[in-house]
């Protein structure tokens, strides 16, 4: 409306001299000056509206998706004049998909004092994100002409991590590997080997007290310790191009982060070590809390790059897990070669559990073979594995 009202006002004034000079009257000829003068003195004032400012965007380090995020924009003027407002516009990622995007307020920059404006929306993809330019749009005191301009601020880095999504799986009973003792609770704690601090609760022995950090912090606080089966569990992705595939509402690499979070805080809290081979180096010492927040941003960053398959990965970690391990394998892509790699590892007393999703449900045209093939899970079954075909709902973020 304001660029219509300003060029209709210049065909007015145009208009207007052109008369005055036909049937040489000054008043028109005036009118279409004062006209002139008006529309010259909108563009140059918002033309200054948006030039010699500074910004500084504030952002969070991490949310997880579906959170809502507050983006707040401070803006400086770096010249001693009145502005009117203006209107910034964030340059956010291409890539980075959101909904419920509110808008900047505009705000009026003053000289010796940021003023602050904000924006939120919800992050619908993971990722660790990073963008640098917004667009100032300014207008003149009158509202007639509107200007904009470029900037490019610090660069502003965000990681979107995946939410948790509930999934209920009943592991295999394997005596040994410690998974099924550490579902009951009696691995946590077990050990010799200091693995954190945590609050007290009740039944913990006073012996296990860690007096230096309950008088630093005022709680009470007892070590924690390795569990004495030294369960560990791996969770192994399908990342091979082409393997993520998408649906309306979530990523099937999306729900797989998913699931794993979930299921990776179950096994921690209980006492559990869980690795993610080849993406983290498995720092086992840290507490709980820590541990997931790690685990959290390794996978908010996993994607379908690389160039070999799920069973070249998990023959890769022949040797690397502690004896009795669970691998648990992620996948939605059939891999053919996947079921003669589990007898060597099964020597090791490596224990697969594949956890399969249907690539169909995600991708009605996709033209391979899912994971959750019929004679594909037989191949596995007949390979020793116990697999776990997935359940697609709950994986809704918004």
């Amino acid at each position: 409306m304001r660029n219509v009202a300003g060029f209709s006002l210049t065909l007015a004034s145009i208009f207007l001299a052109v008369v005055a000079v036909l049937i040489q009257a000054p008043s028109l000829f005036y009118m279409g000056t004062a006209l002139f003068a008006t529309i010259g003195g909108s563009n140059l004032q918002a033309w200054l509206a948006v030039r010699g400012l500074r910004f500084e965007r504030i952002a969070p380090s991490s949310v997880r998706i579906g959170d809502l995020v507050t983006i707040e924009i401070a803006i400086w003027s770096e010249r001693r004049i009145r502005r009117p407002l203006i209107s910034v516009l964030d340059k956010l990622p291409g890539r980075l998909r959101v909904q419920s995007l509110t808008p900047s307020l505009p705000v009026a920059p003053a000289f010796d004092t940021p003023i602050v404006t904000q924006y939120q929306f919800r992050a619908l993809r993971r990722g660790r994100y990073r963008w640098s330019g917004l667009t100032v749009s300014g207008t003149d005191a009158l509202g007639l002409v509107t200007k904009k301009k470029d900037y490019e601020t610090e660069t502003t880095e965000i990681t979107i991590v995946p939410r948790p999504i509930p999934v209920s799986i009943e592991l295999p009973v394997a005596a040994g590997w410690g998974i099924s003792e550490a579902e009951s609770g009696q691995t946590r704690g077990a050990g010799i080997e200091p693995r954190g601090i945590r609050e007290y609760s009740h039944g913990d022995s006073l012996r296990h007290v860690h007096w230096r950090s309950t008088a630093r912090t005022g709680r009470l606080l007892v070590k924690e310790f390795e569990a004495g089966t030294h369960a560990a569990a791996a969770f192994l992705f399908q990342r091979t191009r082409g393997t993520d595939l998408a649906s309306d509402s979530i990523g099937s690499l999306d729900m797989m982060c998913g699931h794993v979070l979930f299921l990776a805080d179950m096994f921690i809290q209980q006492g559990a070590r869980v690795e993610l081979p080849g993406l983290d180096n498995a720092a086992s010492h840290l507490l709980p809390t820590e541990r997931i927040r790690e685990i959290s941003e390794v996978l908010a960053t996993i994607a379908d790059d690389s160039g070999s398959t799920v069973s070249e990965e998990l023959a890769r970690t022949d040797g690397q897990l502690p004896p009795g391990s669970v691998v648990f394998v992620l996948l939605s892509v059939a891999d053919p070669n996947l079921a003669g790699i589990m007898p060597r590892l099964a020597v090791r007393g490596t224990t697969i559990v594949p956890l399969l999703y249907d690539a169909h449900a995600f991708d009605p045209k996709f033209k391979g073979v899912s994971a959750t093939n019929p004679d594909f899970i037989a191949g596995l079954r007949a390979g020793g594995a116990s697999p776990f075909v997935m359940p697609i709902d709950g994986g809704e973020y918004a």
